[in-house]
């Protein structure tokens, strides 16, 4: 699939300056912190066992906990060296995939029809976004899940079967890296079959077709589950402890029911966390994944209304202006906020305005609720909105006059452009 380039105007060296500035920001902020990034979720130990043929596994023990895609995409970096060149290699690979997204994200406006104004709004929202840009600074998938969900996008603005597929293969790729992302591509098959162009049996045929195409990039994974586990795991064996991170007794007593802004940490959640290994000791993957997920469910139905206000606080949390102040100093939540209100207004604005609520646009809208309806379940924070952000600044550039709203006057006068032309 080819995208379209004009030819060089100021525009695109309007875009070409945000590009090279996402850059500049993202190799800044790693520099504060020494390019020593983090790695919470032990994806690069994965990606040595890739690297030494020994395939996804952990200790030698195939594992499905983690979702393969991002260890792949960091199997060939390390072999660079040692720690420190690894870590640049995946700090110089986390800088690209920002000025890539930079990028596509204004092919999709183009391809949306916004104007090269609305574009580069969308595109300077993903330049220096503060959460893609503190999400930079990990081991983590949210550079390379935004990259995909950007890249999606740009092909689903293409004309044609080609970019409908295309931006399915994404997609698929997308929920090999960040499971959560496959509702929003739920969301986007019933959105074409809905908004789509053409006749009722051909937008069906086509979701038909999209679906099948996300299914063909996930089936080598779960066939590779199958054969090591026994059963078609198609997503990951992490999706049981996620659930019952943010719905457990402990939990609901320390942060649900404790004193407002609380962060779970400390020597309750590490209770928790031996309770939960005591429990699941000499289970499978797939078994204590299955066990964690019974565990919620008995606990909702036993106490709906907090498995409600638990919920309702995830949301919260989700759509939270600031990160929580027990983590962050308060210049930093600040800047996040000022950044954030308006971003989020400008979002509203372009779902009432209805601009956005046809195909291509409705991918989109399908991939941000998707992602806030999977972590209205799922354990949640600010940071886990990050990979939307390229759909977000989407939508925020769409923003229009909402209907309810009366439109400005259209003058009839006459024209200063000189374009009026001589009655006959």
């Amino acid at each position: 699939m080819r995208f379209r380039v004009s030819s060089l105007d100021s525009g695109n060296l309007v875009l070409g300056g945000l590009i090279v500035g996402s850059m500049l920001v993202r190799i800044g902020v790693l520099a504060l912190g020494g390019f020593r990034l983090q790695d919470p979720d032990n994806y690069l130990p994965l990606a040595r066992s890739i690297a030494e043929g020994e395939g996804l596994a952990i200790h030698g023990r195939p594992t499905a906990y983690r979702p393969p895609l991002y260890p792949l995409v960091l199997a060939p970096l390390t072999v660079l060296g040692g720690e420190g060149a690894v870590l640049g290699g995946v700090a110089a690979l986390h800088v690209a995939l920002g000025a890539g997204t930079v990028w596509l994200v204004s092919v999709a406006a183009k391809g949306w029809g916004l104007g090269d104004r609305r574009a580069l709004a969308a595109a300077l929202v993903v330049a220096f976004d503060p959460l893609l840009l503190g999400q930079s600074r990990a081991v983590m998938t949210e550079p390379l899940a935004a990259f995909l969900l950007a890249a999606a996008l740009a092909l689903f603005a293409q004309p044609g079967l080609k970019g409908l597929l295309g931006g399915g293969l994404f997609c698929g790729l997308a929920g090999l890296c960040r499971p959560s992302s496959l509702a929003g591509s739920v969301l986007a098959v019933v959105g074409y079959a809905a908004f789509g162009p053409g006749p009722t049996g051909r937008r069906f045929a086509h979701s038909l077709a999209l679906t099948l195409t996300i299914a063909a990039v996930l089936t080598p994974w779960a066939i590779r589950n199958c054969l090591v586990f026994g059963e078609p795991i198609w997503t990951t064996t992490h999706g049981g402890y996620t659930l019952a991170l943010g719905n457990n007794e402990t939990y609901y007593r320390e942060v649900l029911d404790g004193r407002p802004g609380t962060v779970w940490s400390g020597a309750a959640q590490f209770a928790w966390f031996d309770e939960v290994n005591r429990a699941t000791a000499g289970l499978t993957e797939p078994e204590a994944d299955r066990f964690l997920a019974a565990s919620v469910r008995e606990l909702a139905l036993a106490e709906p209304r907090r498995f409600i206000r638990a919920c309702v606080e995830r949301v919260r949390h989700f759509w939270s202006l600031a990160p929580a102040p027990a983590v962050y100093p308060p210049a930093i939540r600040l800047a996040t906020a000022c950044w954030n209100l308006p971003l989020l207004c400008a979002f509203v604005l372009g779902l009432v305005s209805g601009k956005v609520w046809r195909w291509p646009r409705v991918a989109a809208v399908a991939a941000i609720f998707g992602l806030s309806l999977v972590h209205t379940f799922y354990w949640t924070d600010l940071r886990m909105r990050s990979p939307v952000v390229p759909a977000l600044a989407l939508v925020a550039a769409s923003a229009g006059m909402p209907r309810f709203l009366p439109r400005p006057p259209v003058s009839t006068g006459g024209s200063i452009s000189g374009t009026l032309q001589p009655r006959s």
